[in-house]
């Protein structure tokens, strides 16, 4: 007979993966309920690129694109009972132009950064890896929204095509107002990966430039957001994300103007740096260590 002790914590993850299941299916169904007018939206703007019919395409995904991440939202703070506490001050002007970079721990991050700027800021979108436009819903927001998407290759004619891929990227804030988010590290941390890339981050991998470079040339007078996304430890996955086991997050947003930055590569690296420290102390100081049995 199996004592109540082992019991319990085999019946308690058996709830916590029901509740991670429950999640997924409401997220993933409500990307199915607006992928379908988000798509008919875009074909008609490629159809038909008069500027009346453009105008008025553009103020309809933005409409599907809120409502999508309200949406999720309310089922992060009300049902699974996250409390997002933000430091700094959040996006408060919905024509605003950023670029927003920020350390990368899980898909998870997506739908954070998106309650964190979208809700009164501009829509963002994502500098993602080309194969991803293969993967079903993701790749079809991707390519309806047209994000930019980059090769990550080493050639040069992969690296020829990011650089624009991104350049093509800045032309939307001509006219638009956006939120371009570039997760610098390239990929979602792990302590393997950070192991494996030989970082000298305790809880980041090391940050790519590239993108910042190009970003920051055709958009020298943009406003740069920095956000830190502190989750309880490094192990911290989606799918745990999900089950209501993240409790709290702490993010820290902070501001930079482009004009500030002289050299992308000594910004990011001591930006980096910064960052570290700060996921670092709160680790130290118990804001990184909350786990639940």
């Amino acid at each position: 007979m199996v004592s109540s002790q082992t019991e319990h914590p085999k019946g308690r993850r058996i709830l916590r993966n029901i509740t991670s299941a429950v999640s997924l299916t409401a997220i993933t169904l409500n990307l199915l309920f607006w992928i379908l007018p988000l798509i008919l939206v875009a074909i008609i703007a490629l159809l038909i690129p008069l500027p009346a019919v453009k105008r008025v395409c553009s103020s309809s995904l933005e409409t599907i694109y809120r409502a999508t991440v309200w949406l999720d939202t309310l089922w992060l703070e009300r049902v699974l009972g996250l409390r997002l506490i933000v430091h700094g001050q959040l996006p408060q002007d919905r024509n605003a132009r950023y670029v927003v970079i920020s350390n990368h721990r899980s898909w998870f991050d997506i739908l954070l950064l998106q309650a964190v700027i979208t809700t009164d800021g501009p829509i963002v979108k994502f500098l993602i890896k080309r194969e991803l436009t293969y993967v079903p819903l993701i790749g079809w927001i991707a390519l309806a929204l047209n994000f930019p998407r980059l090769s990550r290759g080493k050639h040069v004619s992969s690296k020829q095509a990011d650089s624009k891929a991104v350049a093509n990227a800045t032309l939307e804030f001509d006219d638009n107002p956006i939120a371009l988010i570039n997760f610098a590290e390239g990929t979602r941390f792990t302590p393997e990966k950070r192991q494996n890339q030989g970082s000298v981050y305790q809880h980041l991998l090391r940050p790519r430039s590239g993108g910042m470079k190009i970003l920051l040339h055709n958009l020298p007078k943009i406003t740069v957001i920095d956000v830190t996304l502190i989750y309880p430890h490094d192990e911290m996955n989606f799918w745990r994300c999900l089950s209501g086991q993240l409790r709290s997050i702490d993010i820290h947003l902070d501001y930079y103007s482009a004009e500030q930055i002289t050299n992308v590569d000594t910004w990011l690296s001591s930006l980096w740096q910064e960052k570290d420290n700060r996921l670092k102390n709160a680790m130290q100081s118990g804001t990184g260590t909350r786990r639940l049995p």
